[in-house]
């Protein structure tokens, strides 16, 4: 099994990546998001899994998909390590791949935080690993002849596999589960580009600021102030991607210290604003 590394994948430069990893933390401790989208699949082990606002108890077999737009972490409640296969994909890699009746990248093409649980059968669920191994198998004899079509064809076919899956899943039976801290999310989501304090979270929340910090802490394994900023890079992302300046999505994400969204930016997706801009993702 491969060791995860706990920095960022250069999304822009590989196309795709396929690791099967076990351990007993998650690769990003924090709330975090991918420049690429991610095919995240549980193999053995029980986790929590966080999607914007969204949490999902996962079991072995549960898939659960994350567009590059989505920021979510995961969080292992127990003391045993759990093995789940990650893939990661450059959607302007598949784009050129994707016909009029078959958008191979139609499952990320989606609201956040809904509809990221897929239903897999016991069938689909063995074939999505037998076709991962293939893939993980060619990525790394990627100097064999043959082995870079036949990683980009069965990738394709994990995409048509996983979209078929995704469009017959009822949204009734993957429904998140409540948790304790969703009022304090739905807050901070709502208002994400006016400047918060602890002392006006809790202010509007009615709810002593100590308690608010402790909670979010104790059910997200991060605080409040982490969340706040992924939540509010990932706008940034957005707005750049729609053709906004560097300075317009600076303010507009709800950044007010240009140098500070600077940095806080290439820490949080290892690039610039002006790089990300420049790439067209």
């Amino acid at each position: 099994m491969n060791k995860e590394s706990p920095y960022h994948y250069s999304e822009f430069s590989e196309p795709f990546t396929c690791d099967f990893t076990t351990s007993q933390m998650a690769g990003n401790v924090d709330f975090h998001m991918h420049n690429s989208h991610e095919i995240y699949l549980l193999i053995d082990g029980r986790i929590q899994y966080f999607v914007e606002n969204a949490c999902y108890d996962m079991t072995p077999g549960s898939l659960i998909l994350f567009s590059n737009r989505e920021i979510h972490k995961a969080i292992n409640n127990t003391n045993q390590a759990f093995t789940r296969l990650v893939i990661h994909v450059n959607p302007a890699f598949i784009r050129p791949y994707c016909t009029p009746s078959t958008n191979l990248l139609g499952c990320f093409h989606r609201e956040p935080a809904t509809g990221n649980l897929v239903l897999l059968s016991k069938g689909e669920y063995e074939h999505l690993v037998f076709m991962a191994k293939s893939l993980h198998e060619a990525i790394k004899n990627r100097c064999t002849y043959g082995s870079d079509l036949t990683a980009m064809t069965t990738l394709i076919q994990i995409l048509i596999l996983i979209n078929k899956a995704w469009q017959k899943t009822s949204s009734a039976k993957t429904a998140p589960k409540p948790h304790r801290a969703q009022a304090i999310m739905s807050y901070i989501d709502k208002n994400l580009t006016t400047p918060m304090t602890l002392d006006s979270i809790s202010q509007a929340l009615s709810l002593d600021k100590y308690y608010i910090s402790h909670l979010f802490k104790s059910e997200t394994e991060s605080s409040i102030f982490q969340y706040i900023v992924v939540k509010r890079v990932a706008l940034a992302k957005e707005l750049l991607s729609q053709g906004y300046t560097v300075s317009e999505a600076c303010h507009l994400s709800g950044f007010h210290d240009y140098s500070n969204f600077i940095r806080t930016f290439r820490q949080t997706t290892g690039y610039t604003p002006g790089q990300f801009k420049r790439l067209g993702h």
